[in-house]
């Protein structure tokens, strides 16, 4: 039986060394893991239980255990490197996580019915924001008209993979949406109209972006990629001046900010502060398969008007331009590719540019492809979980795709080096989720990995002494991680450069 972290050893209470969610950080003491057991593979060979001292951030020494009387007895549970989300929308989700829930399954007209329900409950005036919806089986797209009988103040609603969004006219108006629209908004429209209500309720978002950071802590999340479509790296900087981070964080810039980026003189890299860095340059080349704007080269058998294959939201030329200038610029470059045709154009612009960075999602990618990746030196950052969210319907809107539906174990046989995040809020912030839809999927099994494999594209150490202790225990025993067993409700520790951002109670 696996004990609970947080037993106390040498008088220290337990709040005494977590990290504050406001005011000035704690003072970093030492911090003696006792009792562990480390994972072959991702810590330094020690047999048996350990003893890992942490200070200064980093791991000091690991030893063989002495017995109980850590700061954190682990009592037997597994060490891990603590965990990474590549790919997050982190103020989004943190927003959303608060907000109306909508079925992915529901027909616009449940939808309506929802809301209207919604409204009589809250029997408010406030405007409504809802997410979730999934719009790929919808034969006729929804209109503003139908939300307006609902209510004259502002109703939003976002799609789960936020290439689509549903207004009514006092939305459009509030997320500045100019000219005639019939109120549902896609790729680039959607977008633009999702960051400008954002921007109108930033004032909420610091408080719930600390409660989704706790929350990450508790799912063993020690670092994320924040895609985040407006300036992440100014709205990053003003919550590290009021409240210490408990997460890293690479901040991305969008095209739009990328002038700005340069004219400060920032680099993919750069430290910001404590915690935070600079992210890459974020360029959504197509759009998603739910919405069918992702650019394949098959048809659809049902398409939008006018998207018989999908879209792209540029030209390949324009794409190697925006790529090039970054490249020279210091800044790396992830690249948004869910069609098997966009994922080779991106490709090509990497091989043209020389460019640093990654294909983000690589969700349909065709052999001659896969086997691209680890020549370019371009990482596949992949979003497993939209596995689950896309089977009930990847087999009608794409019904070639076979296993080149995320080809994991064709990536890694072929030398790509596989990074996962969540794309959350399209898909929940937790890396086990992750992790175990990688390892036991059942639609195409063969593109299925192994537990080490999952383990390592959602990590970025070692437990080891001199790595940074970024740090995770598990209540997990090697059994059960080799079995792919990933029910992880809770983690028993976190820490982040040394500093416990969860401790289970």
């Amino acid at each position: 039986m696996l004990g609970q972290a947080g037993m106390i050893g040498r008088g220290l209470p337990s709040e005494s060394i977590l990290v504050s969610v406001g005011g000035a950080p704690c003072k970093e003491v030492p911090v003696l893991i006792s009792r562990a057991r480390l994972l072959p593979g991702f810590a330094q060979d020690v047999e048996g239980p350990v003893d890992v001292l942490v200070e200064h951030g980093r791991v000091a020494a690991i030893t063989p255990t002495r017995g109980p009387g850590g700061d954190i007895d682990a009592d037997g549970a597994l060490l891990l490197p603590g965990l990474w989300d590549n790919h997050t929308h982190f103020s989004t989700h943190a927003l959303i996580t608060e907000c109306l829930a909508l079925s992915p399954t529901a027909a616009p007209d449940d939808i309506v019915a929802q809301v209207r329900g919604h409204v009589r409950s809250s029997r408010g005036e406030e405007p409504v924001l809802g997410f979730g919806f999934r719009s790929g089986g919808w034969l006729v797209p929804p209109t503003a008209a139908a939300l307006d009988a609902v209510a004259p103040f502002p109703i939003a609603l976002v799609a789960r993979d936020m290439h689509s969004a549903w207004l009514n006219t006092a939305a459009l108006e509030a997320a500045g949406v100019e000219g005639p629209s019939t109120g549902f908004l896609v790729e680039d429209d959607a977008f633009t109209a999702i960051s400008n209500l954002m921007r109108s309720l930033a004032p909420l978002l610091d408080d719930a972006v600390a409660r989704a950071a706790a929350g990450a802590a508790a799912r063993g999340l020690v670092g994320i990629v924040d895609m985040e479509m407006q300036w992440a790296i100014g709205a990053w900087a003003r919550r590290a001046a009021t409240r210490p981070l408990t997460l890293h964080v690479e901040a991305a810039t969008y095209r739009q900010d990328l002038d700005r980026l340069i004219d400060e003189g920032l680099r993919t890299g750069d430290p910001l502060g404590e915690l935070l860095s600079v992210g890459p340059l974020k360029i959504i080349f197509d759009g998603s398969m739910s919405t069918k704007t992702a650019f394949c080269a098959e048809p659809y058998s049902n398409p939008l008007p006018n998207l018989s294959h999908g879209r792209t939201n540029f030209t390949p030329g324009e794409l190697r331009d925006l790529m090039a200038r970054a490249h020279t610029n210091g800044v790396t470059s992830a690249v948004h590719a869910i069609g098997d045709e966009a994922a080779r154009l991106v490709l090509d612009a990497f091989e043209a540019t020389g460019a640093a960075g990654s294909v983000e999602h690589a969700q349909l990618v065709s052999p001659t492809d896969v086997v691209r990746f680890a020549p370019l030196g371009v990482t596949a950052s992949v979003q497993p979980l939209h596995l689950i969210d896309d089977q009930h319907l990847v087999d009608r809107i794409w019904p070639h795709a076979g296993s080149n539906l995320f080809p994991l174990r064709a990536m890694l046989d072929s030398g790509t080096r596989l990074r996962f995040g969540s794309d959350a809020p399209a898909a929940p912030l937790d890396p086990w989720l992750s992790i175990d839809t990688a390892v036991n999927r059942t639609h195409h099994a063969d593109q299925a990995i192994t537990p080490a494999e999952a383990l390592a594209a959602s990590t970025r150490s070692r437990v080891a002494v001199g790595e940074p202790a970024d740090l995770v225990l598990v209540p997990m025993t090697r059994e059960e991680f080799d079995a792919g067993r990933f029910e992880v409700q809770e983690v028993l520790a976190t820490l982040v450069a040394g500093t416990p951002t969860h401790l289970a109670s």
